[in-house]
């Protein structure tokens, strides 16, 4: 009743499904992306184990726990960019979808190697140990 009814001649012209949300895809994992590398390129720089040779090693540990939350902080992002090029249609065509959804999953490999590499790492000397498996004898406590 409220839908104006279509006459036999006329048709009607469709645009691309979801180009709006493929450029936010592609924004989103692009920038993703950016900070996933700043990071691993961060960390590289500031080692866990040049952390303890610092003189100010406080303010080195800060920047390391940083970097470690960036890195978490990274998978919903990356998440989210992959949500957007789904519903963008990433598998059904190419376009701006389809490429954030790979910028997204490129991402979340980075982010999920970060958070790994970050809780398996060994804090002997700087702080507490988080997640550190130690396979030498045990002592007292």
């Amino acid at each position: 009743m409220g839908e104006p009814e279509l006459e036999a001649g006329e048709t009607t012209t469709t645009t691309q499904p979801g180009r709006g949300l493929g450029i936010a895809s592609v924004a989103v994992g692009a920038a993703g992306l950016t900070l996933a590398v700043a990071t691993w390129a961060a960390w590289l720089v500031v080692r866990p184990g040049i952390v303890s040779a610092w003189v100010f090693s406080w303010v080195a540990q800060a920047f390391v726990l940083v970097l470690g939350a960036l890195w978490f902080a990274l998978l919903p992002i990356s998440v989210l960019a992959l949500v957007f090029g789904v519903c963008a249609g990433a598998r059904t065509q190419p376009g701006y979808a389809r490429i954030g959804a790979t910028l997204a999953v490129v991402t979340v490999l980075l982010a999920l190697s970060g958070a790994a590499v970050f809780a398996t790492t060994s804090w002997r000397h700087v702080g507490p140990p988080i997640a550190y498996f130690d396979t030498g004898p045990s002592g007292p406590r």
